[in-house]
């Protein structure tokens, strides 16, 4: 029964393989030979590799004489994509699936032979061994065979001419050219003359001869022409911050390496696969498979692509990060309620539903440092939409009615939820309830931890639970450990101050808000950014470095992924807001950090304004208001001036400028922004509420154009200013400068 049923699996998967379309590559490129935009086509091919049947991959198909002597690019092959794929195949197949063991590499016969395809000439193809291969190829084949064209057309063509002089139509029914680049009506060649463009002109009689057999109907010959440049390349995401995210992967190193210019990743020829896959805009049925390339057939599906280049682009990043060890099925959220002031917020999961806890701050324009008025209790049942459940407040407990409601954390003990809650950095409280969103009340009245209680500020409280033992981890610079009573009431032993040290053994002084996990009988204790492991709960714990990027964290199980919630600076370090990401380990223990990891809104700060004005303010001279997603305003007096939310915490750092997208109708011809920006010092959070002076911050002036019907862009470089500090605080700009009236719209402020 065992040996019928692995049959039947075998006899599926054989099936399924034997579905995807088989795929014969011929490239005219590799190493140090012609444009290099096909060393990453290939690659992005590859990693598409599991949804193709791939016989061969073919290099060097180009008879220019000056490649003759480069090196054997079947062995250059091998060991760049062969030894990246075989690095990456385990969990390319632990994450995706359906990818093949290895490829079937070969060098081009026709590599630097210094002769193109002759009409007359009687073939041999015992002279041409990949030729050779690909008519063997042929033979086996039962179905369509497609051939992905990635240069000059001369090997396909010395097959064409050689089944014919064979009189093999068999052969040639089976056949599917698809090519890319060896026609365009609009790009390098036009209307009149197609036919001019870099593959063709190649080997020109190659092309020509292809061309009319496929007219003839001797073949299927699909003609892509420049949809892959001009519809993929052009139209997808651009600079090095984005494509560097490849190069977590063997094979995304080389899609990153292969040709970087014009800030993005060239691989146009990437054209010819995503067309077979049919999926993404283009396909065979928008192509005509006589090898003719009408224009508006052309412009359509140029369009096509370009609607979903980027989403094309981070489908080839997907895969890049499953092949690199992420998984791609892990779910991140950058923001999960947008300028909602949610702070420190604290996991709990049950029946497949996550519950949090978050502090709220209370407006994005304090006057002291994190006043935060509640408590609010959210929930998920996918951790994509969000539900706002209850909230606790503090006048309901021993705090009364003052905004010190900080970090806590959640727990389940006897049937019953316990909020174990700060009271700023004061003292840490404890409520109760009989479900988790409420109500809570307070279990004592008074303070669990008092201020006393040991040497450092008892608040930021962390409740971990193993073997129905409860330890509460709470304090800032030093961390303290106690087990809690099971009533929940008090404490059955002296709180024990936590040892950290770095590598060589010094003291290790760490920051507030503690959070613990264990994992694979490690103990992680988690501070903001930065992380400690420790064989033993109470320690000593080892400091290892940077965690992901962000504030405040609390971890959780979900579907066999470790995820972290995490404290973002959404409006401002003020006005905060919380990200979902997926946690990730190397082999050691030790949490790996991806490229594509960041504090939330950074690097930089992008104000755009889809929700609300939020955080933006008029001091002087004119109105503000939301206009169909713009940032909006009426001037009244000739210094207008309008700022963002204070404190907003920026890193300056990698910084380089500002850009600006405004519509300014008024007689003004002169903009100017200033950028508040200061160091962080010692005393930084004390004073970081106060405001600021604008009449003693640089101002820089930019000359706008007067009376305008649409957006215009301006760029800023920062080395305009004098200083630039550590953290930019507040960004204010005076639209519309020496005038009484007239209107604005702001589109966007990029800080980058």
């Amino acid at each position: 029964m065992k040996k019928l049923l692995l049959l039947l699996l075998l006899a599926i998967s054989f099936n399924l393989y034997a579905q995807k379309p088989a795929v014969w590559l011929i490239s005219d490129g590799g190493k140090n030979i012609n444009d290099p935009d096909d060393i990453s086509a290939i690659a992005s091919y590859i990693l598409m590799s599991n949804e193709f049947d791939t016989r061969a991959i073919v290099l060097g198909s180009t008879t220019h004489p000056w490649n003759k002597d480069t090196e054997d690019m079947k062995l250059w092959a091998e060991e760049t994509y062969g030894k990246a794929y075989a690095a990456d195949l385990p969990n390319l197949n632990k994450y995706i699936g359906g990818y093949q063991s290895k490829f079937r590499f070969m060098e081009s016969s026709i590599k630097g032979q210094g002769k193109n395809f002759a009409w007359n000439e009687n073939y041999n193809l015992s002279d041409y061994p990949s030729i050779q291969a690909l008519y063997k190829e042929l033979e086996k084949t039962k179905g369509t065979l497609n051939v992905l064209c990635f240069g000059p057309l001369t090997e396909q063509a010395i097959l064409v001419s050689y089944c014919i002089q064979k009189k093999r139509t068999d052969l040639l029914n089976k056949l599917r050219f698809i090519s890319h680049w060896t026609s365009s009506n609009f790009h390098v060649g036009n209307e009149a003359n197609p036919e001019r463009t870099h593959n063709c002109m190649g080997d020109p009689i190659a092309c020509d001869y292809i061309k009319k057999m496929a007219l003839n109907g001797r073949f299927e010959f699909y003609e892509c022409g420049g949809i892959g440049q001009y519809g993929i390349v052009e139209n997808a995401q651009k600079g090095a911050q984005y494509y560097d995210l490849f190069t977590e992967s063997k094979l995304g190193k080389i899609f990153r390496e292969g040709k970087f210019n014009k800030n993005r990743v060239d691989d146009s020829d990437c054209a010819t696969y995503w067309t077979l896959l049919g999926n993404w805009g283009v396909s065979l049925n928008n192509i005509a498979s006589n090898g003719l390339n009408f224009p508006d057939v052309e412009k359509r599906n140029e369009e096509a692509f370009a609607k979903n280049a980027k989403a094309m682009r981070d489908e080839l990043l997907r895969r890049s990060n499953a092949a690199a060890g992420y998984n791609p099925d892990a779910i991140k959220v950058d923001l999960i309620v947008p300028e909602h002031g949610m702070a420190d917020p604290h996991a709990w999961v049950e029946n497949d539903t996550l519950w949090f806890i978050c502090g709220h701050d209370k407006s994005w324009e304090p006057s002291h440092k994190f006043p935060m008025d509640r408590w609010e209790i959210w929930s998920t049942t996918d951790l994509k939409n969000y539900k706002y459940h209850n909230s606790i407040l503090p006048k309901d407990t021993y705090i009364g009615d003052l905004p010190h409601c900080w970090a806590g954390d959640i727990t389940k003990r006897n049937g019953k939820y316990y909020w174990f809650f700060s009271n700023q950095h004061i003292d840490t409280g404890v409520a109760v309830a009989d479900k988790i969103d409420g109500d809570y009340k307070d279990l004592l009245s008074k303070p669990l931890l008092p201020a006393d209680i040991v040497p450092v500020n008892p608040y930021d409280p962390e409740i971990y639970e193993e073997e129905d033992v409860y330890t509460i981890c709470f304090g800032a610079g030093t961390y303290y450990m106690a087990t809690l009573a099971e009533d929940m009431m008090s404490l059955t032993t002296e709180p024990k101050a936590v040892e950290i040290k770095y590598k060589d053994g010094k003291p290790f002084r760490s920051e507030d808000k503690p959070t613990l996990f264990k994992r694979n009988n490690i103990y992680y204790l988690v501070f903001g950014s930065r992380y400690a492991m420790s064989d033993n709960l109470y320690g000593p714990y080892t400091f290892e470095g940077a965690f992901l990027s962000g504030g405040h964290t609390s971890f959780f199980d979900w579907h066999g992924q470790k995820y972290v919630l995490q404290e973002n600076h959404d409006i401002s370090a003020f006005y905060r807001g919380a990200s979902l990401k997926p946690v990730f380990f190397n082999e050691d223990g030790t949490i790996r950090i991806p490229k594509s990891d960041r504090f939330y809104p950074g690097p930089g700060r992008t104000f755009h304004f889809e929700n609300s004005t939020m955080g933006w303010k008029a001091l002087n001279g004119t109105s503000i208001y939301m206009n169909d997603g713009k940032l909006s305003g009426k001037i009244s007096e000739p210094k207008a001036l309008l700022t963002s939310a204070p404190v907003l915490f920026t890193p300056m750092d990698g910084c380089t400028k500002v850009i600006i997208k405004i519509r300014n109708q008024s007689y003004a011809d002169i903009l100017k922004i200033s950028l508040a920006t200061r160091n962080k010092g010692q005393d930084f959070w004390n004073s970081a509420a106060n405001p600021v002076n604008w009449d003693e911050q640089e101002w820089i002036n930019i000359p706008i154009s007067a009376n305008d019907t649409e957006f215009q862009t301006y760029e800023i470089k920062l080395s305009q200013f004098k200083d630039i500090k550590d953290r930019l605080l507040q960004v204010a700009v005076q639209p519309a400068v020496n005038t009484y009236n007239g209107t604005w719209e702001i589109e966007e402020i990029i800080i980058e």
